[in-house]
Formats: C-alpha cells, sequence, structure tokens
C-alpha cells in the first residue's frame, strides 16, 4: 500500500534545475496533418466523438481557429 510507504522529499532537491523551453503555438497546418494520421474508422471514446466527427468539425475554419486558440493558451497559462 502506497500510503503507508516513507516518501524522502528531499530526493527532489538533487534532480537539476533544466532551463524551460518556450511552446511554440500550434498552426492550422501542423494541426491539420497531426490529426490526420487518426483512422476515421475508430472507435469512439467515452466523448462518443469518433476521428471521423473532430475531423469534421475542424473542417470549419472557424472552429478550428477557435480549438486552436484554445489549445495555444492552456499551453501559455500552463494547463
Amino acid at each position: 500500500m502506497a500510503q503507508n510507504c516513507q516518501v524522502d522529499v528531499e530526493a527532489l532537491d538533487k534532480i537539476p534545475s533544466v532551463a524551460s523551453t518556450p511552446w511554440v503555438s500550434f498552426s492550422e497546418k501542423e494541426f491539420i496533418s497531426s490529426i490526420a494520421k487518426y483512422n476515421n474508422l475508430s472507435t469512439p471514446g467515452p466523448n462518443k466523438l469518433s476521428w471521423r466527427h473532430l475531423k469534421c468539425i475542424f473542417n470549419n475554419k472557424a472552429c478550428l481557429k477557435m480549438i486552436i486558440n484554445i489549445t495555444n493558451m492552456c499551453f501559455d497559462l500552463g494547463h
């Protein structure tokens, strides 16, 4: 049982710091090419959306732009 294990949190102090790299925003072309590889016939997940449905939504330029903006803002805010 993990809850009864002793944890040495000072071990975290020994991890060297690494400079973070800024997030490079998605472009429309990059976003479309990254989702193009997913099979349209795949089984939907718990949210009942298939890749075929998502690709249809992303074909609408206004929807695509909003999704990209939301995605980039999430990364900018650290979510």
